[in-house]
């Protein structure tokens, strides 16, 4: 009859201790998604700041070439022919002549 009793007392405790294991396992799975999914979200938008931030320093570093080329050219005194889109998309092309070359060739 002891025995009865016992297991009566050490049944329900079993099954509240394992429930209890089973909540705190769903609990910490939970945590590892949610950890990961924001360290995967963070380090996408990281990423993608780091590419910008190439890229920026590309258009910049690139704009700087054309530039000194063209003031280059210039100094030679030749004309330097740009194209770019107008605002209806169709290409232009206007020429660049530096100043004091004219001056020169009229004197």
């Amino acid at each position: 009859m002891e025995e009865n009793n016992i297991s009566k007392v050490i049944r329900p405790a079993l099954k509240k201790k394992s429930k209890a294991k089973l909540w705190l396992w769903i609990f910490g799975v939970m945590l590892v998604l949610a950890v990961g999914y924001i360290g995967y979200t963070k380090y996408g938008d990281w990423r993608y700041d780091q590419d910008e931030q190439i890229y920026q320093e590309g258009a910049y570093l690139g704009y700087n070439q054309a530039i000194l080329q063209v003031v280059e050219n210039v100094n030679t005194c030749q004309q330097v022919p740009i194209t770019y889109l107008d605002n209806t998309g169709e290409n232009r092309t206007i020429k660049i002549f530096k100043v004091e070359c004219l001056q020169q060739l009229q004197q």
